[in-house]
């Protein structure tokens, strides 16, 4: 079936994908979380979205990782892709590396590498290190749609090396009144610490090495004005990212700690493993809330590519040029020009969320963890949670 066109031209058959109104046929064109369906040469152009299947994944194995522009599209090869090039992400020492490397402008570049099956409702746990030895640089573990805007994440910020920052979005509402803070944890740039979020239809909760320290509940995130639960529910992505946050606006510089000190870099963020445990079983399909249930009309991760995700571009310099915003800079915090302040203040206010009885490791099901915030879902166009770099990064993609 014929489709639209791609910005001033239209998509062959040779070249059958469209993204940011360029044409072409490999990964970082076809891949659903950057391809535009309504834009390419036909509405099936574009690669089938993967679902969630249980994996453990070790970055030391020969399938856990590939750069986008050797990916085939076969999730089985590869469990995560980098967003976008040229990419700062690898495999090096057993773990993969995420890294912020210094432009010539003086800002950073870094890196979003983001699994390749969409996940809705389950859980997800890793081992990590952040790569946030100064001030201005931020790594981040999230579940994102881009195209619809639901995320939930871990940040990490260079100016407090022994907490992590949770939050939650809902259709890109940024409001970081939201965001608390865990419990200090030794530092979190030389040791590697264990992150899990427990994501299911009701509610939220947030890990650290086994210790769950915040919950929120579906329940009471009801908004009247706009008849509806303000609760991410839509199928996702799960990714990592590092980005320069110092270089942002005045709200992201000072919520990331200033400006980078290079010096004291390199600035390298570490993954050991993941474990994804979908909610729903169902043999690599997607869970569809019951009708009604769905905080947001189940508009399908499928309609995304229209995120603002930057790693799209056709020639691949293209690409690198839009994902070098979302690696530098997190549009989230920038957009709101909330101050640190505010984000400090949100610690006090997760109240609403933390104060729910906060369930053991045990008490919540397998089910729930799914990152499906993070990014699009089955169709979803992340780039940038995405990533998803400019979209995750940009649109808080990362």
């Amino acid at each position: 079936m014929a489709a639209g066109t791609c910005g001033t031209q239209s998509c062959s058959k040779d070249t059958p994908c469209c993204v940011k109104g360029y044409c072409n046929s490999n990964a970082m064109y076809c891949i659903p979380l950057n391809c535009e369906p309504q834009n390419s040469y036909s509405t099936s152009s574009c690669w089938d979205t993967a679902h969630c299947v249980k994996d453990s994944v070790s970055f030391g194995s020969s399938n856990a990782f590939a750069q986008i522009a050797d990916y085939n599209g076969d999730p089985s090869t590869a469990a995560f892709v980098s967003q976008f090039e040229p990419s700062n992400a690898k495999i090096a020492s057993g773990e993969l590396e995420l890294e912020l490397v210094k432009q010539s402008d003086g800002k950073g570049f870094g890196a979003t590498v983001i699994n390749t099956r969409a996940f809705q409702y389950g859980s997800v746990s890793t081992v990590m290190r952040s790569g946030c030895q100064s001030g201005g640089v931020v790594s981040s573990f999230i579940i994102r749609n881009d195209a619809i805007g639901d995320e939930i994440d871990f940040e990490f910020v260079g100016a407090d090396k022994l907490t992590v920052q949770s939050n939650y979005y809902w259709h890109d509402q940024l409001d970081y009144t939201k965001m608390v803070k865990s419990p200090q944890v030794s530092d979190t740039t030389t040791n590697y610490h264990t992150y899990k979020i427990d994501w299911t239809p009701d509610k939220i909760v947030w890990y650290i090495d086994g210790n769950a320290f915040r919950t929120v509940n579906r329940a009471d995130t009801w908004d009247s004005s706009v008849n509806a639960f303000k609760y991410p529910d839509s199928e996702s992505y799960v990714s990592y990212s590092i980005w320069d946050g110092g270089s942002g606006a005045q709200g992201t510089s000072e919520w990331a700690g200033g400006a980078i000190q290079w010096g004291q870099g390199p600035f390298i963020a570490g993954v050991k493993s993941i474990d994804i445990d979908c909610y729903y079983k169902g043999n690599d399909t997607t869970y569809v809330p019951p009708g009604g249930s769905s905080s947001s009309s189940s508009d399908s991760a499928d309609s995304s590519d229209d995120k603002e995700s930057s790693s799209k571009g056709d020639d691949n310099s293209e690409l690198e040029s839009d994902s070098e915003e979302s690696d530098g800079s997190s549009s989230d915090h920038d957009s709101a020009d909330s101050s640190s302040d505010d984000k400090a203040s949100s610690d006090d206010q997760d109240s609403d969320a933390e104060s729910s009885d906060e369930p053991s490791s045990d008490e919540v099901s397998e089910s729930n963890e799914t990152s499906e915030t993070e990014t699009s879902g089955a169709g979803l166009a992340v780039v940038s949670l995405a990533t998803v770099f400019s979209a995750l990064v940009g649109a808080h993609l990362f």
